[in-house]
């Protein structure tokens, strides 16, 4: 099982549902896995997420995401590593601190 680190949440209100805050997230593994980021949305059962290859990640279909958690900052790590090159762990956890005052969660995953 891999280890993937929530790096981005957002959310976004839904006008149809009296603007609930409909939450966003991405996540990196930064272990060589074939889906090392995750996109994930909503609550409940309306909840979906999918793990993909860096080179997906950068499609169109995600720049809702980037967006919404305010994340732009991953895409050049993301743009690296479609390019092969390793995720720089220590340097992307210093910048998630300097931008959150925190360490990010983590989780243990099959997705890979």
């Amino acid at each position: 099982m891999a280890l993937y680190f929530n790096l981005a949440h957002g959310t976004k209100p839904l006008p149809h549902a009296a603007d609930f805050p409909w939450p966003f997230d991405i996540d990196l593994c930064f272990e060589p896995v074939p889906h090392p980021v995750t996109f994930s949305e909503g609550v409940g059962h309306g909840a979906a997420g999918c793990a993909v290859s860096a080179v997906d990640a950068l499609q169109p279909t995600w720049r809702a995401h980037f967006d919404i958690t305010q994340s732009w900052w991953l895409i050049p790590y993301i743009e690296r590593l479609s390019q092969g090159v390793p995720l720089p762990r220590a340097e992307i956890m210093r910048r998630y601190v300097d931008l959150h005052g925190r360490q990010p969660e983590c989780y243990q995953s099959s997705y890979a």
